[in-house]
């Protein structure tokens, strides 16, 4: 199950890793707008940090376990 995991001294930059502790992702906001992006796809907007969560889930075709 992949995870959801905060990067250290960032409040709103998360690392998305697989079940061994790779980094497969990104979840970030800047500016006002949620960005997010798994393995080799483009980042992709979303207005809030839930819908950048919902999309990214979608994209792995698995619930993220929160770290």
């Amino acid at each position: 199950m992949a995870r959801l995991q905060r990067a250290l001294n960032a409040r709103s930059y998360y690392w998305i890793k697989d079940e061994v502790g790779d980094r497969i992702g990104l979840l970030w906001g800047l500016d006002g707008v949620w960005r997010w992006s798994v393995g080799d796809r483009p980042s992709r907007e979303a207005d809030t940090f839930e819908l950048a969560k919902d999309a990214v889930e979608s994209a792995l075709g698995e619930r993220l376990k929160r770290r």
